[in-house]
C-alpha cells in the first residue's frame, strides 16, 4: 500500500479522457498535416487565439501575438531565467523555480509571506538597495496554499511601478480557490506591462499534454530563447488543448475539480485536527493542492524515512526554501490521494511518538 501526499498530481477523475480520445481522432482526421508537422516556435496561431480568450477568465485580455506556448509552466520559468541576473522571490515557493535558479547559478533574495502575501515592506527594502528587475510570486502559494489578497496584489504592482521591476506571476493554481471565488490574476491590474504571466493546463486538463504558456506584451526575446531550447511544443498537444478550449469544455472541468479538491482539502484539514499533535502547525489551504506543516524541533527527513516505511510519501520542506530553514517542515498534497485520513493517521502516530523531534 502506498499513500501519496507527494507531488501536485491532478486527480485522474478530472481528466476528460473520453472527450480527449474523440478530439484526438477529430484532430488527426481534420488537421493531420498540421498536427503531425513542425509548428512555429511561438505556437500555432489558432491555439494561441483560444488561449487569449481563455485568459479573460483570469480577468484580463491579451492578443494571441503576445502569447508563447511552452512545455508546461516549468519551461516558461527556464526561458525567463535566461534574462535574469538578480531576482527576488517569495519564500517558501515552488521547488521548480528554486531548482532552476540553483541550476543557473542565479542570485535570489527571498521574501517571506504573511497571511496576506509576500511582505511588501521587506521587498521594498531590497529593491531600494539592490538592482532588481524581477520578482517571482505564486499568488496561490505552493507549498502553503495561502492566497494573496487583492490589497497585497495592488501594493505589489504599485511598488513595481515605483521601483521599475517586473513581476513574474506563476498562476498555475489560480482557478483553485475553495472558500470564495478565485481572485483575478495580478496581470488583470497591470496597466504598464509589468506582469509576465505564466500558467499551464497541466492542473486543469492533463499534465501529459505539455501545454503551458507565457503571456506578456514583450514576447519577442522569449520566442527566440524558446526556439533555441527545443524549437516548439508538440503540435498534436497544441491542437488537442486548443480544441478543448474551442468546445468550451474547460468551465465544467474546472468546476468539477474545484468541488472535488475542496472536499479533499476538508478531509485533510479535519484529519490533521484529529490525528496530529498540537505542537505541529499546518497552514490552512485556501487554494491550490497543498498545505505546509511545521514544528521547529522537527526533522522532516527522519519523519519521511519512517513514513516511507509505512507507505506514506510527502515532500520535506527544505525543497521550498533557498536556505536550510525548511528542515522543520513538510508539504502535504491532497489533490491525488483518496486515502487521506488513513495517511494522516499514520503521520500523526509518528509525530506523537516524536520519532522525528
Amino acid at each position: 500500500m502506498e499513500i501519496n501526499f507527494n507531488w501536485g498530481i491532478p486527480d485522474p477523475s478530472t481528466f476528460v479522457w473520453k472527450e480527449i480520445v474523440e478530439i484526438t481522432k477529430y484532430v488527426l482526421e481534420t488537421q493531420h498535416e498540421k498536427a503531425l508537422q513542425y509548428a512555429p516556435a511561438q505556437g500555432i496561431e489558432e491555439v494561441r487565439y483560444e488561449i487569449s480568450k481563455f485568459l479573460i477568465k483570469r480577468g484580463f485580455s491579451l492578443d494571441e501575438d503576445y502569447i508563447l506556448l511552452t512545455n508546461g509552466a516549468k519551461e516558461g520559468i527556464f526561458i525567463l531565467s535566461e534574462v535574469f541576473s538578480n531576482v527576488v522571490s517569495e519564500e517558501p515557493t515552488y521547488q521548480g523555480f528554486i531548482s532552476t535558479m540553483k541550476y543557473k547559478g542565479i542570485n535570489v533574495y527571498p521574501i517571506p509571506w504573511d497571511n496576506e502575501g509576500p511582505r511588501i515592506d521587506l521587498l521594498e527594502k531590497i529593491v531600494k538597495e539592490k538592482s532588481i528587475k524581477y520578482f517571482y510570486v505564486t499568488p496561490v502559494n505552493n507549498p502553503m496554499g495561502r492566497v494573496m489578497s487583492m490589497e497585497r496584489r495592488k501594493q505589489l504592482l504599485e511598488l513595481a511601478s515605483q521601483f521599475d521591476f517586473k513581476i513574474i506571476e506563476d498562476d498555475i493554481y489560480g482557478f483553485y480557490v475553495y472558500d470564495s471565488p478565485p481572485l483575478p490574476a495580478i496581470k488583470s491590474l497591470d496597466k504598464e506591462g509589468r506582469v509576465i504571466y505564466i500558467s499551464s493546463f497541466s492542473k486543469i486538463i492533463s499534465p501529459g499534454l505539455r501545454i503551458g504558456f507565457i503571456a506578456h506584451e514583450e514576447i519577442e526575446k522569449m520566442v527566440k530563447i524558446k526556439n533555441e531550447i527545443n524549437h516548439q511544443v508538440s503540435s498534436l498537444d497544441q491542437f488537442i488543448v486548443g480544441e478543448i478550449l474551442k468546445r468550451e469544455l474547460i468551465d465544467n472541468i474546472i468546476n468539477y475539480a474545484r468541488v472535488l479538491y475542496k472536499k479533499k482539502r476538508d478531509i485533510m484539514v479535519q484529519s490533521i485536527k484529529e490525528y496530529f499533535p498540537q505542537s505541529v502547525e499546518c497552514t490552512y489551504p485556501q487554494g491550490g493542492f497543498f498545505m505546509l506543516c511545521e514544528n521547529s524541533k522537527l526533522d522532516s527527513l527522519l519523519l519521511l524515512k519512517e513514513a516511507n516505511r509505512r507507505g506514506v510519501k510527502f515532500v520535506p520542506g527544505t525543497e521550498f526554501y533557498y536556505s536550510e530553514k525548511g528542515k522543520g517542515s513538510f508539504r502535504l498534497s491532497f489533490s491525488y490521494e483518496n486515502k487521506i485520513a488513513e495517511g494522516i493517521k499514520i503521520l500523526g502516530e509518528l509525530l506523537r511518538q516524536e520519532v522525528s523531534l
